[in-house]
C-alpha cells in the first residue's frame, strides 16, 4: 500500500487540543489516516517526540500541498532551524560550559575612543577572530578542542534596531580570558544550567534566536565538531486511539502514554494540533532523563 507522510506539513496543524471540536475528532478518526509515525530525537538528557499522520491516499498530500503557503513554510523553517540549534546545544554542552554575551564599546569607554559601530560584515569578522583566538588559547594551554555556537544580533529585547552584539554558547573558559580576548567592548558570562528544566538550554537558545532579523543575520554558526542528536523512527509507537485520547485531554493522557514508552523520562511538555485542511493530528512531546527513576517504588 502506498502511503504519504504528513511530516512536511506541520504548519497546517494549527488548532490546539483545547479548541478541537467534534469535526476535528472526526478528522482524527478519518479512514485516510493509516497510522501515526513517531520521530524520537535524543539530545543529551533531552528526549523529544514528533508524531504526525501517515495517510493511505495521496488525496491528503495533494490537499496539503495546495493549502501550504510560502509564508507558513518560511515560519516553519525558522522554527525548525531553532529546533536544530537547540538540539545541538542540548547534545553537546553541559554545566561545565558557558554562555557569553559580547558587546561594543560606547563613547567614553576605553580611553575615550569613539563608539564602535560595526556593520554586519565587520561584526562577522570580529566574532570569527574572537573564536579563532579562543581556539588558539585552548590549544596553547592543553585544553580540549573548542566547541561553540554563536548568533549575531542587531536588535534589542523589544525588537528595535540596536548596536551589534553576539551571543555564544561554548566550551568552559575563565571570564578573565574572555575579557582579554574580546577587544571591542564589554562581556557578560555565566555557566550553563542544563539540569534546571524550568530554564533549559533550549530556553536559552530560544532567547538568543528570537529577535527579528534579516536574511544575512538570522543564520547561526557552529563548530564542526558538534555531535548531532540520535534520531529514530517508529510506526507503531502511538496508535490512532492514543492520538484521540491525547487530543481529548492532553494533560491527563500524556503522562501515562509517554511514561509507558519512555519509563526513564519525566514529561516536560506535550501538545496536540489538528488541521482544518488534512486528516489527523500533529503531536509534540518533550521529556528529560530522570536519573532517580531507578529508586522509585
Amino acid at each position: 500500500m502506498a502511503t504519504y507522510s504528513g511530516e512536511s506539513y506541520e504548519c497546517l496543524f494549527y488548532t490546539p487540543s483545547g479548541e478541537i471540536g467534534e469535526n476535528a475528532f472526526e478528522s482524527l478518526r478519518h479512514k485516510n489516516v493509516f497510522r501515526y509515525r513517531a520521530k524520537t530525537i535524543k539530545s543529551g538528557d533531552v528526549v523529544e517526540v514528533e508524531i504526525y499522520p501517515i495517510w493511505n491516499t495521496k488525496v491528503e498530500a495533494k490537499a496539503a500541498r495546495a493549502a501550504e503557503s510560502r509564508a507558513a513554510q518560511r515560519a516553519l523553517n525558522r522554527r525548525n532551524s531553532a529546533k536544530t540549534l537547540a538540539r545541538l546545544v542540548d547534545n553537546n554542552f553541559t554545566k561545565d560550559d558557558v554562555c557569553v554575551y559580547l558587546t561594543y564599546a560606547d563613547k567614553g569607554e576605553w580611553h575615550d575612543k569613539k563608539p564602535i559601530l560595526p556593520d554586519k560584515k565587520q561584526a562577522r569578522k570580529h566574532i570569527r577572530k574572537f573564536m579563532r583566538d579562543v581556539r588558539a588559547y585552548r590549544k596553547r594551554n592543553g585544553m580540549s578542542e573548542l566547541k561553540y555556537v554563536y548568533v549575531m544580533e542587531f536588535f534589542d529585547g523589544e525588537g528595535r534596531k540596536a548596536r551589534a552584539h553576539h551571543h555564544i554558547i561554548m566550551s568552559g573558559i575563565d571570564r578573565e580570558v574572555i575579557k582579554k580576548l574580546w577587544k571591542y567592548g564589554g562581556i557578560g558570562e555565566r555557566r550553563l544550567d542544563p539540569e534546571n528544566y524550568g530554564n533549559t538550554l533550549a530556553g536559552l537558545v530560544h532567547y538568543i534566536t528570537k529577535q527579528p532579523v534579516d536574511k544575512q543575520t538570522k543564520k547561526w554558526a557552529a563548530s564542526r565538531n558538534l555531535k548531532p542528536p540520535k534520531v529514530t523512527i517508529a510506526d507503531t509507537k502511538l496508535s490512532k486511539k492514543q492520538a484521540e485520547r491525547l487530543a481529548a485531554d492532553v494533560k491527563a493522557a500524556a503522562p501515562t502514554i509517554f511514561n509507558k514508552h519512555f519509563p526513564d523520562c519525566e514529561l516536560d511538555e506535550c501538545y496536540v494540533r489538528s488541521s482544518e485542511i488534512v486528516a489527523g493530528a500533529y503531536i509534540y512531546a518533550r521529556m528529560h532523563k530522570d536519573y532517580t527513576v531507578k529508586w522509585k517504588g
